[in-house]
């Protein structure tokens, strides 16, 4: 039924064609393990799968249509919640770049589905809930994702609510002067400013949707990597030599924010 924006679609074959009854809300998982599942859930012997997973430097894959579709994730509550997995282990938190990939699909949800606003420790009431609450109907995997991450439903829900009162705003925008904090001399040094998270993202994800960029940063500063695809992102646009540099400039900015949705201030 609905594919998100801004998640690499990587379909699998273990996935319930029009098997979903209710959209009550997201399950969070931990994945307990590295790198994208994509290859374990589209093994049809594994019989697993999910609607999203989030790895640890803010990456989204989404695996089946969610909505219509659902994943092989939580047993008897797959037809009821849409899933999503994130990468690393029961014993650690959630990166912060996780924690905004995470808010990111649940405002999705939230504008696509109806999901309701919160946090909720149950497998029938509509919202953010966790695995290891499902017990045995949810299969039995009563440590997952981990203290640590379910404490950090919270933050998740409150990021989605200011991602959503921003695209209430209308169309969303990046402050040029908060974003160019970079020495173009020395790009990898450490920045003056504070991170500026919203503005960062709608670039990484515009240069992602050009092929140029893999990782997302984990802390909302314009770092290296995205530096290195700024400026192949620059070389594109024709700039030569010392001015593709990686560094934001108005006019290159402006022309990535036409093709992806976001106007630039000064």
């Amino acid at each position: 039924m609905a594919r998100m924006p801004g998640a690499v679609w990587r379909p699998v074959v273990n996935t319930h064609k029009n098997g979903v009854i209710e959209r009550r809300g997201l399950v969070l998982h931990v994945q307990d393990g590295t790198n994208s599942p994509f290859g374990y859930f589209n093994n049809s012997a594994n019989q697993a799968s999910s609607d999203f997973w989030v790895s640890t430097v803010g990456r989204i894959e989404q695996y089946v249509e969610t909505g219509r579709d659902y994943a092989f994730a939580q047993h008897l509550g797959n037809p009821y919640y849409a899933s999503v997995e994130t990468e690393g282990h029961p014993n650690t938190a959630l990166t912060t770049a996780q924690v905004e990939g995470v808010a990111h699909i649940y405002a999705w949800g939230n504008s696509t589905f109806g999901w309701p606003l919160q946090v909720v420790d149950s497998t029938t009431e509509p919202g953010l809930t966790w695995h290891g609450v499902g017990g045995d109907a949810w299969g039995g995997h009563p440590h997952c994702p981990g203290d640590k991450r379910k404490a950090q439903r919270g933050r998740i829900i409150d990021r989605a609510k200011e991602i959503l009162a921003m695209d209430m705003d209308g169309e969303p925008s990046v402050d040029l002067a908060r974003l160019v904090t970079l020495d173009p001399s020395d790009p990898g040094a450490a920045q003056d400013l504070p991170p500026y998270p919203d503005g960062v993202r709608l670039i990484e994800g515009a240069l992602h949707a050009e092929g140029l960029l893999d990782n997302l940063s984990d802390d909302g500063h314009f770092e290296c990597l995205t530096v290195t695809a700024y400026a192949a992102w620059q070389r594109r646009l024709g700039y030569e030599g010392a001015a593709a540099d990686g560094v934001p400039d108005q006019p290159s900015l402006t022309k990535l924010g036409r093709r992806h949705g976001f106007t630039v201030n000064a």
